[in-house]
């Protein structure tokens, strides 16, 4: 009995050392996500303006859903953390079941990472190029956006041809040797000659959109298998940390119970041996026959 004891004591502490260095990993991970989400957001959230779903509150960058599996992680991890510790069954098991949840929430949405399609999300992506001498906040949105992904217009240059721009509008002239000159935004244009434009943006911005996305998407899905497979691990390790736990319990309460029983009967036996010695025998008279 001593023997299995003191195995089941090894293996629990080598699985609940194996657990907390597992949870301290998902911590780190789960900052450094966070980190990477909010850095993220704060480059490009400007550029949610064109999505039409984020217009509605329905659409999630990948900078935001990686901040929220960061939280989620974080939040989860803890479960793990407090109940190795405290080598509670019911906080590792619930542990064990907020990373399965988790695992196989972002299984679908690494399947959905790989899987999306650049003319589907063309739908979803509008560069109001037409209200960009109206409005200028439009105006001002489309300038960052042309510079910081390298394009122009919202398919190409061509859709800034006859738009009667202002003065107060920095414009360069784009010659093109199939139609007369056109007219766009300084931001089209790279490097600017005496008259025209010698080098500009050729990439319409609705696909520089997408690929941004789809590569994020890209790299966000490779991250997520990566930490899956550590989740597995935590997972498994969780289960097994349990199991070690529940038996312990029940070792430890068949012990107290057996020394509790010893007690009962070492007592007994006192008693029954005090009532032995507390015992008066008297031997009968003899009787005489007359």
């Amino acid at each position: 009995m001593k023997f299995n004891k003191t195995e089941s004591e090894y293996n629990m502490k080598s699985i609940r050392f194996l657990l907390l260095t597992i949870t301290t990993m998902f911590i780190i991970i789960a900052g450094l996500m966070i980190v990477l989400g909010i850095t993220v957001y704060s480059h490009y959230h400007h550029f949610t303006f064109f999505y039409e779903a984020a217009k509605s509150g329905r659409f999630l960058t990948p900078s935001l859903l990686c901040v929220l599996f960061g939280m989620m992680l974080f939040i989860i991890t803890l479960f793990g953390f407090f109940g190795s510790l405290k080598q509670s069954t019911c906080m590792v098991n619930l542990y064990a079941l907020f990373l399965f949840l988790m695992v196989i929430l972002k299984l679908v949405l690494v399947i959905l990472s790989f899987t999306l399609s650049p003319d589907k999300l063309l739908n979803y992506v509008n560069v109001p190029v037409e209200d960009y001498v109206s409005d200028p906040e439009i105006k001002a949105e489309i300038d960052i956006l042309q510079i910081s992904l390298n394009c122009c217009g919202s398919i190409s240059y061509l859709d800034y041809a006859g738009m009667n721009f202002t003065s107060d509008d920095s414009t360069v002239i784009i010659a093109n040797a199939q139609s007369d000159p056109v007219v766009v935004p300084a931001t089209c244009c790279v490097t600017t000659g005496e008259v025209y434009c010698t080098r500009m943006r050729g990439t319409g911005c609705r696909s520089a959109l997408v690929n941004m996305l789809i590569q994020n998407s890209s790299v966000i899905g490779v991250l997520g298998v990566s930490v899956t497979f550590i989740q597995v691990l935590g997972i498994i390790f969780a289960l097994l940390l349990a199991r070690c736990i529940r038996k312990m319990k029940s070792e430890r309460a068949l012990m107290l119970w057996t020394i509790k029983e010893q007690m009962i009967m070492a007592r007994k036996m006192e008693e029954d041996n005090a009532s032995d010695n507390n015992t008066v025998y008297i031997a009968q008279a003899e009787s005489s026959t007359a």
